[in-house]
């Protein structure tokens, strides 16, 4: 099977790129899927004729059976067109930070994201069953995608109330967060954060959260970034007096056997510890191995092989991974966390019937003034 791959550039991840196409590889290699890669850099997914021109030589020129693009629908449109007058399969890959435009199914896209709309809303719904009133926390760049929406919208449906807004820069040179601590102090009345960052911004957060004076019966209901279990590995130690809690895709810690295995045979074909984009690669190399095994009766032709999805699902390390027919997206459940002290997460509760969520988000109308960056979250 010949695939192309179009990957991303990260400021905020460097490796995200490699992990995402090592756990594909990793995955294809275990199970003896017979493999041609053909791959290029799409940079920030931006440049909507350069990633056009780098899928023209995958497709036309490399005659890829199916391609891989790391991007959402905006960059991918101009692919979408493409490869539906080859009938030829685009498998869509991102963390899935944004609303659709259109959620009708394109005939030859799968979407296969990490669902952070859905764990968004998910800890809306979860922090308005605790708390009433509370600040919302995020930066420039964050708070500039839809999950944001999804996670504020969904406290206040349920009852919650937002009290205070504080955004902050994207640059931790530039992050200060103390008018969040000043509303604190004299709104003590408020004790719950709802806050979405990534990074070293999430690291920098909590690390300036953890030494102020505001912490005493504070809770903080984190976006699936803020609660990315190789936080303090990659950017230093925390020592968090309060409480971290929300939904994420998955957590290394979970207990499959789906998700043994990945942990085993991606440090076997990396010499490191499996994390979230090289698990997101090891999932979408399981739907492109089950493209190869069933080729017999599709012969790559996208319109036939999402039909056949229709009726699949795939036993992933996330738990049971499947195609919602109606939008041509994956969906598997979703993982509720809570930190301790040293800011590890572990599960304490989830759901594996998304699917109801995820129609709620499918039916939102946005109406009036909202935010669209033109980059796949972060790719920046």
């Amino acid at each position: 099977m010949k695939i192309g791959a179009l990957l991303p550039r990260s400021t905020f991840h460097p490796l995200l790129q490699h992990d995402f196409l090592q756990g594909m590889e990793a995955y294809l290699q275990y199970r003896g899927v017979s493999t041609t890669w053909f791959t290029a850099n799409i940079g920030f997914g931006t440049n909507p004729e350069m990633v056009l021109q780098e899928a023209e030589k995958m497709l036309l020129e490399h005659h890829a059976d199916v391609l891989v693009v790391y991007a959402d629908q905006p960059a991918a449109s101009n692919i979408a067109a493409l490869a539906k007058q080859l009938n030829r399969l685009v498998l869509l890959v991102h963390n899935g930070a944004k609303y659709m435009h259109e959620w009708e199914p394109h005939p030859v896209v799968l979407s296969h994201t990490l669902n952070n709309t859905i764990q968004c809303r998910l800890t809306g719904i979860h922090a308005a069953t605790l708390s009433k009133e509370a600040a919302v926390c995020t930066s420039f760049y964050d708070g500039g995608y839809s999950h944001n929406h999804a996670l504020v919208q969904s406290y206040a449906d349920n009852g919650g109330s937002v009290a205070y807004n504080f955004v902050s820069q994207y640059k931790v040179s530039d992050f200060d967060s103390e008018p969040l601590h000043h509303f604190l102090r004299t709104n003590a009345h408020v004790q719950t954060l709802l806050a979405l960052y990534n990074g070293d911004l999430a690291h920098c957060f909590l690390q300036q959260l953890q030494t102020s004076d505001v912490t005493e019966g504070l809770q903080v209901f984190g976006s699936p970034m803020l609660l990315d279990e190789t936080l303090t590995t990659v950017h230093g130690q925390l020592k968090i007096p309060f409480q971290v809690s929300g939904y994420v895709p998955w957590l290394s810690s979970l207990k499959n056997n789906a998700n043994e295995l990945l942990k085993t045979q991606f440090n076997a074909h990396t010499g490191r510890e499996a994390n979230l984009p090289g698990m997101h690669g090891w999932n979408t190399g399981m739907i492109l191995e089950h493209i190869y095994n069933t080729a017999d009766t599709h012969r790559f032709r996208a319109r036939e092989i999402l039909a056949a999805l229709s009726d699949i699902t795939l036993d992933s390390p996330r738990g049971p991974l499947h195609m919602d027919a109606a939008t041509h997206h994956m969906i598997a459940p979703a993982w509720l966390v809570k930190t301790n002290e040293a800011f590890e997460p572990e599960v304490i509760g989830g759901t594996d019937n998304t699917a109801q969520i995820w129609q709620d988000i499918v039916h939102t109308k946005i109406h009036g003034v909202s935010s669209g960056w033109i980059n796949t979250y972060l790719c920046a």
